[in-house]
């Protein structure tokens, strides 16, 4: 269960061997327990978060460094959920976090997947108000939003209108796109001193509906007539310092790899892109 690069051009013999004490002597020549006893890593279990896909219905156990324990939920920042970095990161069990990163610390774990089940209502989603509203009472909307990052604008925006390769592969995914989870985008993409004015000035953005319900559907969705889509979009007008959808953009506006940059689903959106308004 070593790492794939291990295997890579060069480095097998420093880094795999079939005596073990040659792998001692050249890399821990000082230990004494070297090597270790221990039962083999199972990568599924250790590595589960590296394996499942992205943002994973469970929750992982992950250092949080804010306050030197280890928390529990989906709540980690996005970098330890890609490139990797879920194999040292992120945990099935409290214990491996804890001991991993704060050996020291008693009370580790400070937060238990049963806690957060609780404050969470997991289950079906009515179960966090079923049982205190009768049937015929008004029950609140339970919201899904997604945000992404607009970093034109400085600050994220509500919606499903995003770049497609945002959401490209997994690791895009979970640094881009982000679950109700408001804070965690601004704080990831514009640091913590910006969350109070990145969540004030949040951008409304729509909310497209990509899925489909038939190979018909979806072969219909591909006629679409992008040119028409496009021209009914926001656009800047860059001389007048403001933002129209007349239908009247420049025709290179139009064109492949311009329209991300200049087209806009809101006109709120495309102010914030541009600085006016």
């Amino acid at each position: 269960n070593y790492e794939e690069w291990m295997l890579e051009d060069g480095y097998p013999p420093y880094y795999l061997f079939t005596d073990s004490s040659k792998c001692c002597q050249l890399w821990y020549p000082a230990r004494s327990d070297c090597p270790n006893q221990g039962i083999a890593t199972n990568p599924e279990e250790d590595y589960a978060a590296y394996y499942a896909s992205s943002y994973p219905n469970n929750g992982y156990y992950f250092p949080d460094f804010t306050v030197n324990n280890c928390g529990f939920g989906q709540d980690y920042p996005a970098w330890m959920g890609s490139l990797g970095y879920e194999r040292w990161y992120l945990f099935r069990k409290p214990e491996s976090c804890c001991r991993k990163y704060f050996p020291m610390v008693k009370n580790c774990p400070y937060e238990h997947h049963t806690d957060v089940e609780h404050q969470q209502g997991n289950g079906y989603y009515w179960e966090s108000y079923a049982d205190n509203l009768g049937n015929l009472d008004a029950h609140p909307t339970i919201y899904n939003h997604t945000f992404y990052p607009d970093l034109h604008a400085g600050t994220c925006v509500n919606g499903t209108d995003y770049p497609d390769w945002m959401a490209s592969d997994r690791d895009f995914k979970r640094l881009y796109l982000y679950k109700n989870n408001l804070e965690g985008c601004c704080k990831y993409w514009f640091g913590e001193p910006a969350v109070e004015g990145c969540a004030n000035s949040v951008i409304q953005g729509e909310y497209i509906d990509w899925n489909t319900n038939s190979t018909e559907d979806a072969s219909n969705m591909t006629m679409v007539n992008m040119t028409e889509e496009y021209l009914q979009m926001w656009y800047p007008k860059i001389y007048a310092h403001k933002c129209s959808n007349d239908r009247n953009m420049p025709s290179w506006m139009l064109a492949e790899g311009y329209t991300e940059w200049y087209l806009f689903h809101t006109r709120q959106r495309c102010c914030a892109a541009f600085g006016f308004c």
